[in-house]
Parts: structure tokens; sequence; C-alpha cells
């Protein structure tokens, strides 16, 4: 299977005029009433996930998730960069660190159009060679997802849901949410005020610097990858404030895809 052209597809044109519409969602936003050392995390319990840049003050920027040894998740809109798109067009690769690990990006693979047009928010990273000693985070196959909770990791800018998001600051944490409803390939939920009652301990959502992390859910056979942040729904308010509705590609819709995608390029 050859990759899809990052450079003429139209996929990019309809994904952007999306995104601008809704608020392209990247770091991680947190209650106004929990200490932020609660959530603070270490990486290395999250090793599968990294970053494809780095800001100019040197924070990860654009995350992704491997998904088998030499296959990562991300977000489409984070593989619209010349900087990557070049270097795969050169035979170099692009490269990336793993866990502190030296790898690179060789090619880039994103769902066919649908009639309309458009395209899911999600692409898969084929990497130069295998990686060692990290164990990939599952695509989670059932639709079961309304209702349950997910984690989502990330280093990008934060700010509190009273204040909107903020910058970024680099630092690691892991916030959490429920799955209020699934709808045309995407996972929504809305990040709570604590007034509420209805808001998780740790309750968040993504923000700017973390598009395409993860949403990771608990199930029998460990971590697995339900979603990856794409967007946030604020209407006319702030990004990252109370109210607002968080995006996420929906894994469980794309299952057959990564499985032929990752069997075709698998030596």
């Amino acid at each position: 299977m050859n990759p899809v052209s990052i450079r003429t597809s139209r996929l990019f044109a309809v994904l952007l005029a999306s995104l601008a519409a809704s608020g392209v969602a990247d770091a991680l936003v947190v209650r106004h009433d929990v200490a932020d050392a609660a959530y603070l995390a270490r990486e290395s319990e999250f090793p599968a996930v990294f970053s494809l840049y780095r800001t100019r003050a040197g924070h990860p920027d654009c995350l992704a998730t491997l998904i088998a040894p030499r296959h990562a998740l991300t977000a489409a809109h984070c593989t619209d960069v010349e900087k990557l798109r070049a270097a795969i067009d050169a035979g170099t690769g692009f490269r990336v660190d793993i866990a502190g690990r030296a790898d690179s990006i060789v090619a880039v693979f994103v769902p066919p159009l649908r009639a309309d047009g458009s395209s899911p928010d999600v692409a898969i990273l084929q990497l130069g060679s295998p990686v060692d000693g990290i164990e990939p985070i599952a695509p989670h196959a059932m639709s079961d997802e309304v209702g349950r909770i997910v984690l989502m990791p990330g280093w990008g800018g934060t700010g509190t849901g009273k204040t909107g998001a903020g910058t970024s600051d680099g630092f690691f944490r892991v916030a959490e949410n429920r799955v209020d409803r699934a709808e045309n390939g995407r996972l929504y939920w809305v990040f709570d005020d604590p007034a509420t009652g209805r808001a998780l301990t740790l309750e968040g959502i993504s923000g700017p610097g973390d598009s395409g992390g993860p949403a990771l859910m608990q199930t029998v056979s460990g971590w697995e990858i339900v979603g990856m942040s794409s967007a946030q729904r604020n209407g006319d308010g702030a990004e990252g404030v109370y109210g607002v509705e968080e995006v996420f590609v929906r894994v469980s819709d794309l299952t057959a895809w990564i499985d032929r995608v990752i069997r075709s390029t698998t030596d």
C-alpha cells in the first residue's frame, strides 16, 4: 500500500477548514480548584507517547502514539508541516525521539476520502526502524466508549477552566474526562465545571501543544487508544474554558484501515 501524498491530497483543504471553524485542540487545561501538581506525571509512565516537533522554546508540539513497533497514530493536521513533508520526499526520513531513542518517520498514511471529500483527522506514521523495549498501545476495536473514563497525557500549554488555555510550559501532565457521545467517527466530551457536580477528580481537556495526543482507556487487556485529539467546540467563547466540548477522532471506526496499513507496510 502506497502512502497518500500529503503534499497534494485534498484532505487538508477540507480538514483545515473544518478545524478553523471549531478551534484546534492542542494541550491540557485543568480544574481551577485542584493543585496543578496533581496532574503532573512521569513521561516514563507513557513511553509510547512522543512528540513530532518542538516549539521555539523547546517544548513538545503535536503528539503521536506508538501502536506497533514501526507505526504510530497522530492527527492528520499534524503531518501537514513543510519540514516533515520535505524530509519524507527527500527519502531521509523526519527525525523523532521516542522515549529518548532516535528514529524517523519515513511515510504517512491517511484514510481514503469520503464521498463528500472529507476524511478523518487521523494519520498513521511509518517509522524507519522498529522501536524495541517499548510496549505499543493497541487501538481500541469495540464501540463501547460512551460513559467510559479516558486519560489524556500531554506536554502542551496549560491553564484552568476559568482562565482558558495558556502557553506551553513543557511539563508532562495527565488529565481525565468521561466520553459523552460518539457519532460521525468522533468522540465528544465536555469540560465540566466543578460547580455542576459532574467533574471528575482530575477533569481536563486538550489545549495548545498536544494535537494528535491520545485518549487512553483501561480495558481487560491494559491501556488502549480510543481517540486522537483533533478539535474543540467553543462557539464564540475562549479556548479551554468550562463548557467547551472536546473532539477526538474515534479509533474503533478505523481499526480495519489501521490493520491494512500495518500489514501492508510490515516486513
